[in-house]
């Protein structure tokens, strides 16, 4: 079996790591699998009966190998790595070690497209296993702890400023007098000052100059504090959907104002010191289309 040690995109285990086990041969791992009703397959290889199970919002201690069929893509050292349960989508891998108990070790088969894309927020499929049609997480549960009162409060928290997200921006928009409809995204687009160059179309290079702030003015990003321009790829995924969308409604030489649902910005996460289901303002400029 080959190895690959030095993978950069590993640093999506933001909230797993990577531990060696011991586990029965790679090749053959269709053989044996069984499937949820959420589609995802999976293989244990110890089952235990009368110890803790996992439940959601637990933290784990678990070893982690993460490869191909025929390739193992990073192996972490002897000690096991911590991580909150938090299942987002069916079938991903939190749903699977919901499954187990201290002491098991199981293999989840997962396509790249479904882990990177859907689960990792990745805005392209890493070139490494972009041929492959599944990978295999080879995992052992080591400890299982109740979740600690921080991270419930941040969840709850979380959950509260989803809820309330709706309200906030019809109130933002109200109070700024702002009278455009909003897209069938959510997407509220407000010009400032119309561009008479080119315009944006998707798969060319622009060049933008922008700034961020949450509803109460706070700026949390600038590229006129740097005064340095971005350049990024219009429609192509390399952005927040509120980019892709808003920048394409854009000329050169014109202003505009995104108000942006958490939905069409960072979501769940948190980015640039934004809380996770927080709506967001951008002020645009589009500087110059580039090819």
């Amino acid at each position: 079996m080959k190895r690959i040690n030095n993978l950069r995109f590993l640093g999506i285990f933001a909230f797993f790591a990577i531990a060696a086990i011991s586990f029965t041969a790679c090749k053959g791992d269709d053989d044996g699998f069984k499937t949820t009703s959420s589609g995802l397959k999976y293989k244990f290889h110890v089952r235990t009966e009368d110890s803790l199970q996992v439940k959601a919002y637990d933290l784990v201690n678990v070893y982690l190998t993460y490869r191909t069929a025929d390739t193992i893509l990073f192996e972490s050292g002897r000690r096991p790595i911590s991580f909150q349960i938090i299942s987002k989508i069916p079938g991903d891998l939190p749903e699977g070690i919901m499954m187990m108990r201290k002491g098991d070790s199981a293999t989840f088969a997962i396509s790249p497209d479904k882990f990177f894309i859907s689960m990792m927020k990745y805005r392209k499929i890493p070139e490494v296993v972009e041929n492959v049609e599944e990978m295999y997480f080879d995992i052992k549960v080591a400890g299982i702890y109740p979740e600690p009162p921080a991270l419930k409060a941040e969840r709850m928290e979380a959950n509260e400023r989803k809820q309330n997200e709706a309200a906030l921006i019809k109130n933002y928009v109200k109070e700024n007098n702002i009278t455009v409809e909003p897209s069938e995204s959510g997407l509220y687009y407000v010009e400032i000052k119309p561009g008479k160059g080119k315009k944006a179309e998707a798969g060319k290079k622009v060049k933008v100059h922008y700034k961020g702030y949450l509803f109460d003015g706070t700026v949390f990003d600038s590229s006129y504090e740097r005064n340095r321009p971005v350049q990024f790829t219009a429609g192509a995924g390399e952005r927040i959907p509120a980019w892709d969308e808003g920048i394409l409604m854009m000329s050169e030489g014109g202003k505009a104002l995104f108000i942006v649902p958490s939905s069409l910005g960072y979501g769940d996460e948190v980015r640039n010191n934004v809380k996770p289901y927080t709506p967001l303002v951008f002020e645009i400029e589009l500087i110059e289309v580039l090819n």
